[in-house]
């Protein structure tokens, strides 16, 4: 067992904290002046706290942001005067000084009914997936998430109404001796009003209907005492194949000692599974799941995690074969604990990016159950991770390109150049070098524009800017269509990004003289829509490279035309490239977009 600290010893607290000793994760306890007086072993290492520091005294304000004891110190204070325990993020300040970011759950210590201290949970988040990891590899902390069931009756029904099992603490709630329970129809203890409700849920749910599984109903002790009953049920699947009920039972009668049991079990359950944001899913040793969470549930794209129940990792994973899942079960029997990426299986059929933290799984004699699994979702990851590659390699081709031009400008410079050589040499440095920086500057807006909210933009105005723009840099009128003077689309400041790159385009890929060169801007509304063409005089394209003009794996256009797909799809659209007159490509490419009317 790992080294824990007390600094105020508690007969009263003795079973908790051997319990605590044997956890990974942080479990802290402060006594009613907030000064530090237990701490165990993952405590200890989180706040980087020596035992000598921390035996003058260490309060909660020792270990918390400063910006956050305020907070802190009013939630204890609702804390002792009778508020529901809630999780909260939380900054801890270690000892050397180091912040980490964390979620805390704490509740109060009572005794003869007065608060006498504070007992705080803590999860890592800055090791989210190592921490879950090493709390769900353990037994014990299986243990803890359902060691409530000595506070509530536990009942097992078979698919005929009647009791096949029931625990110590059922045979108290309806007051009668195990052998007057078993193998009888469950109707006979209800409630003459709970009957019904009772009943049709039992109904439903054996015919693998979605029902409520926590609901509250009324059941007559022996002696024709009433008690009110809050359940928490759910099926599983006999060897036999027929569906079971499972319900955990709590006599909230007196509430005092309800209200106490109901805290312990939902405070335990929701911090450790519920309120996870990755996916929790175990199965058996022949890899059949027997437990998920309602995020993996989520993740799935299911409607209840119940459904998950009882499917192969065949069915959970896509790739994985019968062969690959026996071999992992092998690997955890003999201890192993890994991280790998794999594909989830969404209900739509889309394949999830996870990250799967696996660890094996133990019963009380050490018999090999199955293994746990922690399912994070790193599908923006993977999407962020393409983008942060396709932008560096489209941003070195351009820049390549650049650099070649203010390469052949240096070529010009000898020591007998004549002034005309070195003008030209100069010409060449700067323009490389200035379309260098605005590659850069259209790399660091198209980046701009992913987080700006989009609002009403006057799309007439940045048209006819961008078209004067473009005759005073390039020298080429704009012909504009008839617009309105003023119209409003769902846009941002990027927008003009967009038009300028589209107006741009037109003219620098087109290799007519400048003169002779001829760009188009039309646009259409409708009830709800606007549809802008920009159309030019070049070559065109033949099909199969429109297809491939605003595709990102290809390198057409470079980061301009890549800015103008990522506005248009922000904007609500994807951009068509069309012939400038139909059937005739040769005879210039024409760009549509669509924008929302704001």
């Amino acid at each position: 067992m790992r080294e824990s600290y007390e600094r105020k010893p508690s007969p009263d607290r003795k079973d908790f904290r051997r319990v605590a000793d044997t956890m990974h994760i942080p479990v802290v306890e402060f006594d009613e002046d907030s000064i530090l007086c237990y701490a165990n072993a993952p405590a200890l290492k989180l706040f980087n706290l020596k035992k000598e520091a921390i035996d003058a005294g260490v309060t909660i304000h020792d270990l918390v942001a400063p910006e956050q004891q305020a907070l802190v110190d009013q939630g204890l204070k609702l804390l002792s005067n009778g508020r529901q325990p809630t999780s909260m993020s939380l900054g801890i300040v270690r000892g050397d000084g180091v912040k980490v970011p964390t979620q805390v759950y704490t509740d109060k210590v009572v005794k003869d009914g007065k608060t006498v201290g504070f007992l705080v949970y803590i999860i890592d988040l800055s090791r989210r997936v190592a921490a879950e990891e090493a709390v769900i590899a353990r037994k014990e902390i299986l243990e803890f998430m359902v060691d409530y069931y000595s506070f509530s009756g536990i009942i097992i029904v078979n698919d005929k109404y009647k009791f096949e099992y029931v625990n110590d603490k059922m045979c108290d709630i309806l007051g009668r001796r195990r052998s007057e329970i078993l193998g009888h129809d469950f109707r006979e203890f209800l409630h003459p009003n709970s009957i019904d409700l009772v009943t049709e849920r039992y109904q439903r749910r054996q015919k693998g209907e979605t029902v409520p599984s926590v609901y509250e109903f009324q059941v007559v002790r022996k002696g024709g005492e009433v008690v009110d009953i809050r359940m928490n049920v759910g099926t599983i699947r006999g060897r036999d194949g027929k569906i079971k009920t499972v319900a955990q039972l709590i006599d909230i009668t007196d509430e005092k000692r309800s209200a106490y049991a109901l805290q312990e079990s939902e405070r335990r359950y929701r911090s450790l599974i519920e309120t996870m944001d990755s996916g929790l899913g175990v199965d058996n040793a022949d890899g059949h799941l027997v437990l998920a969470n309602e995020a993996l549930c989520r993740m799935m794209g299911c409607d209840d995690a119940e459904t998950l129940i009882g499917m192969p990792i065949t069915d959970i994973l896509m790739g994985w074969t019968e062969n690959k899942v026996h071999e992992k079960m092998e690997e955890r029997k003999e201890g192993k604990i890994e991280h790998y990426e794999a594909l989830l299986k969404h209900k739509s059929g889309n394949p999830i990016p996870v990250m799967v933290s696996a660890s094996p799984l133990h019963g009380a004699d050490g018999e090999f159950l199955g293994s746990i699994a922690i399912f994070t979702d790193i599908s923006d990851q993977k999407k962020a991770e393409a983008e942060i590659y396709f932008l560096l390699d489209l941003l070195l081709h351009d820049i390549g390109n650049q650099l070649q031009i203010i390469l052949a400008g240096g070529d010009f410079l000898e020591v007998d150049a004549t002034p005309e050589q070195i003008m030209r040499s100069k010409r060449y440095v700067m323009d490389g070098a200035l379309r260098c920086l605005e590659l850069i500057q259209k790399v660091r807006k198209a980046e701009e524009a992913k987080t700006e909210p989009l609002g009403p933009v006057d799309i007439v105005r940045v048209i006819r800017a961008e078209s004067e723009l473009l005759f005073k840099q390039r020298g080429v009128r704009v012909s504009i269509g008839k617009l309105p003077s003023k119209l409003m689309v769902l846009a941002d400041q990027a927008l003009s990004q967009l038009v300028w790159n589209l107006l741009e385009n037109a003219v620098v890929h087109n290799p007519i003289d400048d003169s002779l060169k001829q760009v188009k801007v039309i646009g259409k509304k409708s009830e709800s829509t606007f549809v802008l063409s920009i159309s030019d005089n070049g070559p065109g394209l033949s099909d199969d490279k429109k297809t491939d003009l605003f595709n990102p794996k290809r390198r057409y256009g470079g980061v301009g035309l890549h800015l103008v797909r990522r506005l248009a799809e922000k904007y609500g659209g994807t951009p068509e490239v069309k012939d400038r007159v139909k059937g005739k490509p040769d005879q210039g490419l024409k760009i549509v977009v669509k924008f929302r009317l704001a």
